[in-house]
C-alpha cells in the first residue's frame, strides 16, 4: 500500500491518498450543470405553479417584462423564496454529486453563476434596450433589473437580496448534502483498504 501523504479526513475515517488535493477545490464544470439543474428545476416548479395553484400569486419578480414595478403580495414572495432556495437546492445537490468533493464551495458557485447571468442580461436591458433581457422575457429571475427602473421600492429591493440569498443559501446546503454520497463511498473504500492490509 502506498505511504500516506495527506490526512484529510473524509467521513469519519483519515483519507490514505492525495485525491483530494488534486480533485478538490472548485470545479468549473459542475457548478455550471448545478445551475443549470437549479434553472431547470426553478422553470419546472414555476410552471406547476402557474398551471395548478394560480391563486398563490406566485412572485418570482417585481420588475415585469417592460421594465416596471409590480406590486408585491408577502404570500407570492414567500412561495417564490421557497420555491428558488429548493431550485438551488436541487442544484447545489447536482453540483456537489458531480464535484465529488467541496460540495458546499461548488453549489454555492452554482447560485453564483445564476447571480452573474442575471447581472449580464439585467445589464443588456438596462443599457442596450428591454428586449435583450432573456430573463424577463420567459419570466425567469430578473432581481437586478431595476437598476433600469426610476421609482425602485425598499420592497422591490428587499425582496430581491432575500431572493438572491435564498439562491445562494440553497446552492450551498444542496452541495453539501451531494457530497455527503462520496464521503460515504470515501470511508468505505478507506475501511476496505485497511481490511486487506
Amino acid at each position: 500500500m502506498e505511504t500516506i501523504s495527506s490526512t484529510r479526513r473524509v467521513g469519519g475515517t483519515e483519507d490514505v491518498s492525495d485525491v483530494y488535493e488534486k480533485y478538490g477545490k472548485a470545479d468549473f464544470l459542475a457548478s455550471v450543470l448545478g445551475m443549470f439543474t437549479g434553472i431547470g428545476v426553478l422553470v419546472l416548479v414555476s410552471a406547476l405553479i402557474a398551471a395548478g395553484a394560480g391563486g398563490i400569486d406566485y412572485q418570482l419578480n417585481l420588475i415585469n417584462a417592460d421594465g416596471g414595478l409590480d406590486e408585491a403580495t408577502i404570500i407570492g414572495l414567500g412561495v417564490a423564496v421557497l420555491v428558488v432556495f429548493a431550485s438551488f437546492l436541487a442544484g447545489g445537490f447536482a453540483a456537489g454529486r458531480m464535484s465529488r468533493y467541496d460540495g458546499g464551495m461548488n453549489g454555492l458557485g452554482a447560485g453564483l453563476w445564476l447571480i452573474l447571468l442575471v447581472a449580464i442580461f439585467a445589464a443588456l436591458g438596462a443599457w442596450v434596450g428591454a428586449e435583450y433581457n432573456a430573463f424577463s422575457q420567459v419570466d425567469l429571475p430578473n432581481w437586478l433589473a431595476q437598476v433600469d427602473v426610476d421609482d425602485v421600492t425598499a420592497m422591490a429591493i428587499a425582496s430581491s437580496a432575500v431572493l438572491v440569498v435564498a439562491t445562494l443559501l440553497g446552492g450551498y446546503v444542496g452541495g453539501r448534502l451531494g457530497e455527503t454520497y462520496h464521503a460515504r463511498v470515501d470511508a468505505a473504500l478507506v475501511d476496505a483498504a485497511r481490511k486487506e492490509v
